[in-house]
């Protein structure tokens, strides 16, 4: 089988084109918009000193000419020739090639590819091209020409001078230009890309159930992708039968029951929320509930409050036992959420390079032959149970959570979460309260927990359910359809799939 080569430029658009859909389909959520940091000054110049530095090389090409002609080694003849040869080129890379290539990578010149920068909008969402030719044309390249042409050189340190305290005032390090077409820079999340010219290596094949009942969209406040998104990617997976079961929030039922006609899916619509029992917390997954109850509404509200709760205690305790000050109005202007969770604080003291040498970061770092490896212990170690920093949240009883589920006319599921670390007489316990059956098949849990639960729930005859937990981009090792549920499992969940509602 022959196998086609790419050429440089095909590798290039299809890069692009990539990392644009990864991030409009939400990866602007995970974006961060500069703000006043140290480090994010250093990189937003270091952007700006190379995409001035490829503006000027016509300048540079002329200068060494202009050298060769006093050495004698070109004819004077052809100094007003290189001049105007020299403007022509410099308007063609300042003015048009920038604009262009800006807007052909989405929001990145050549310095912010380098920097790992975007021009977006206030928002944080793609901007339109013309908004990034206008904006790159009018505040670089026109400028230079104009300015150059008139004034020299004073006359373009001055232009930049003024962008530069322009870019210093602001809060988000906007220049004029930015300013008029509503563009802020901002940091990109995380995307690893890859190509070759090689023939591709088979793909691993995972096991897709065609049954998914534990998926996060971005109704939570770690799931990634919106509802439809999920439609479409179980579509792909030639998946029956789904259920968005989002972290305290019912919200998102509303257009999965929609959405579910649409493209041929069987829903059942779900919410996961938080309780604890005997000081143990615990999730309770409902299915086939009236999401358009009260009661849901006001589980939400008491989530976020006790969410925002705990992000204060969170801070303080970080505070004290670190010595370092948090950005507090930086982070929770890029929370959806208005939180601050543990991973925030993580990533910025990993984004931090005065922070990162501090003896207590810099041995994480040390010791993992990764970053996301140091990070997850440093998270582990400080905001886990047990660590200097952990904050233990008050959640509501289990036997609420599954009255409230039942109000609802829905059925109350364990769910598979920490159930490794559930006792078999607490899992029995729990089921008196009225629980009506264990999300049993889980990647998450070990092959011995989902024999002895099997025990259980053929002991009480309850029912089975199986799910990915599946995230999105934010936690990579989850896929959706990947259950972990064996062919024989999947006639015990298809029972609940065909479950009535509970009058």
């Amino acid at each position: 089988m022959d196998v086609k080569k790419y050429n440089i430029k095909d590798l290039t658009l299809a890069y692009f084109n990539k990392k644009s859909q990864i991030y409009r389909s939400g990866g602007y959520k995970q974006a961060r918009v500069l703000t006043r940091d140290k480090e994010d000054y250093i990189n937003h110049f270091f952007a700006f000193l190379i995409d001035i530095n490829i503006c000027l090389l016509p300048v540079y090409i002329w200068v060494i000419e202009f050298l060769l002609i006093l050495c004698g080694l070109i004819s004077p003849h052809f100094f007003d020739l290189l001049f105007y040869i020299m403007y022509g080129c410099l308007f063609v890379v300042s003015v048009l090639l920038l604009g262009l290539f800006t807007a052909r990578s989405k929001g990145q010149s050549f310095g912010y590819v380098l920097t790992d920068l975007k021009l977006v909008r206030r928002d944080k969402r793609e901007a339109m091209a013309l908004n990034l030719i206008m904006r790159q044309a009018l505040g670089i390249g026109i400028p230079l020409m104009i300015l150059g042409y008139f004034f020299g050189t004073p006359g373009i340190l001055a232009w930049w001078l003024l962008n530069g305290i322009i870019v210093l005032i602001t809060p988000n390090q906007q220049s004029l230009f930015d300013l008029v077409f509503g563009l802020v820079t901002v940091n990109e999340p995380e995307i690893n890309i890859t190509f070759d010219n090689k023939k591709p290596k088979p793909k691993v094949q995972h096991d897709i159930c065609p049954i998914d009942l534990h998926i996060r969209s971005n109704y939570s406040d770690d799931g990634y992708y919106d509802v439809e998104e999920i439609f479409k990617q179980a579509k792909q997976l030639k998946m029956e039968v789904i259920s968005i079961t989002d972290h305290n929030c019912a919200r998102a039922n509303a257009a999965a029951t929609r959405f579910a006609e649409l493209y041929g899916i069987q829903y059942i619509p779900g919410v996961e929320l938080d309780a604890q029992y005997n000081g143990t917390r615990v999730r309770v997954l409902g299915y086939y509930i009236d999401w358009t109850k009260d009661i849901f509404e006001i589980l939400e509200s008491d989530s976020l409050r006790r969410e925002k709760e705990c992000s204060i205690q969170r801070v303080k305790k970080f505070e004290e036992f670190s010595g370092i000050s948090i950005d507090v109005d930086s982070i929770i202007s890029n929370s959806r959420f208005q939180t601050i969770t543990a991973t925030d604080i993580t990533k910025m003291v990993f984004n931090n390079e005065r922070v990162r040498s501090m003896s207590f970061v810099k041995r994480y770092i040390d010791q993992a032959s990764t970053q996301s490896e140091a990070m997850a212990r440093f998270k582990r170690d400080l905001f886990g149970k047990g660590g200097p920093c952990y904050v233990k949240g008050n959640y509501p009883e289990l036997d609420s959570a599954i009255e409230a589920i039942h109000q609802a006319g829905g059925i109350a599921i364990l769910s598979s979460w920490q159930l490794d670390n559930i006792s078999d007489e607490m899992i029995e316990r729990m089921i008196s309260l009225g629980i009506d059956g264990v999300e049993v098949f889980s990647p998450n849990v070990h092959d011995e927990t989902i024999a002895a639960v099997l025990k259980i729930v053929q002991k009480y005859k309850l029912l089975v359910s199986c799910g990915s937990d599946y995230h999105g981009p934010t936690k990579p090792n989850r896929r959706l359809g990947e259950t972990n549920c064996p062919e024989k499992g999947l006639a015990l969940v298809k029972i609940l799939t065909k479950a009535a509602k509970k009058d």
